[in-house]
């Protein structure tokens, strides 16, 4: 895992903060916040979370109307990543967990890519990657291999954790 903090310049940060945290900002309800296709039990009441999809690459890329204000983002990335191609990237946010919930680990895509996960926000609430851990921290940005197992917690001492998750090709 490598960490970048105060990847990008304050203005641009603050933008991002202010329209994620906003009230005219589109969050969507999903039943598990890794896209799991596991059927979901009372064991699990807490895997939920609430996403934005701003790009899939698939045969056109699916975009929102907000895609074109991420893209220097998902473009910087690119840059200290020596990506050439954005396969997904969404907005995440999950909510407080008195317990500070463990979600599943996962893998973004099974085949070798580049994972990226840029903090919006202060929380609590760490991604866990193999033996490493990472507090989310507003401006701080996380690379890692998207094909290694990794996960995050919901914040137990603060209303959401947000951030957007990335995904790219060499």
């Amino acid at each position: 895992m490598e960490v970048h903090d105060n990847f990008l310049n304050k203005t641009y940060h603050k933008e991002i903060l202010d329209l994620m945290t906003g009230p005219k900002f589109c969050w969507y309800y999903n039943n598990n916040i890794n896209f799991s296709k596991i059927k979901h039990t009372i064991d699990n009441i807490e895997e939920y979370g609430f996403n934005h999809v701003f790009w899939v690459q698939e045969v056109e890329p699916i975009k929102s109307s907000y895609t074109y204000f991420i893209l220097p983002l998902l473009y910087n990335i690119m840059d200290i990543t020596g990506a050439n191609e954005i396969l997904r990237a969404r907005g995440d946010m999950t909510m407080y967990s008195s317990t500070g919930f463990e979600h599943k680990p996962h893998v973004d895509f099974t085949f070798p890519n580049i994972a990226a996960i840029y903090y919006v926000n202060d929380s609590d609430g760490n991604t866990v990657c193999l033996d490493q851990e990472v507090e989310p921290k507003a401006n701080r940005l996380v690379t890692f291999s998207g094909d290694i197992p990794h996960t995050g917690h919901s914040p137990s001492e603060h209303k959401n954790r947000i951030l957007i998750n990335s995904n790219y090709l060499k």
